[in-house]
């Protein structure tokens, strides 16, 4: 009897297993549209869009995206050692800050862009743009004051890591 009873079971989980890998089917398709999709973007933005006006839309896009996290950088206002120590056992290799030179360098772990719209060989360098503005954002509302961006190196324009150097200026 338990082993009828099992079998009575068995085409419900197959059922529930087929079903969950056509939805993991689903979004994988889904995912990789967006992809393709988001690189045809910046393709076209590259294409109509004068370098200064194209570098201030993807700036604003990765300010926006920065301003998403406030929950966690207002907990870090005025306390910059503090977020470049929790985001150092989060997702950063290195975090340096040379209150003298008013610099902030930071190194990523990750050997992929960490933003869930890039595919690494398909979306174009430019897009870094847009993590500059993120930079931006989240290191002048911690710090309480302005600062530069700049991409010391990028693996979506050919380096091995991503790397930031921030100036409070």
């Amino acid at each position: 009897m338990c082993s009828c009873a099992a079998l009575a079971f068995l085409p419900k989980e197959a059922t529930a297993a087929e079903s969950r890998n056509a939805e993991t089917d689903a979004l994988t398709w889904k995912l990789e549209a967006v992809h393709t999709r988001f690189a045809k973007l910046i393709s076209i933005l590259n294409e109509n869009l004068d370098e200064p006006t194209k570098k201030r839309v993807l700036e604003s896009l990765g300010r926006e995206c920065a301003k998403q996290y406030s929950s966690l950088t207002d907990k870090y206002k005025g306390d910059i050692q503090g977020f470049l120590r929790y985001i150092q056992s989060q997702w950063v290799e290195k975090a340096e800050y040379d209150e003298t030179a008013g610099t902030i360098r930071i190194i990523d772990k990750s050997r992929t862009c960490t933003c869930p719209f890039v595919q690494q060989g398909l979306t174009p360098g430019d897009f870094c743009s847009c993590t500059l503005g993120w930079q931006k954002e989240t290191y002048s509302k911690i710090l309480g004051k302005p600062v530069e961006a700049d991409l010391e190196e990028s693996l979506l324009r050919g380096g091995t890591r991503c790397v930031y150097r921030i100036r409070i200026v």
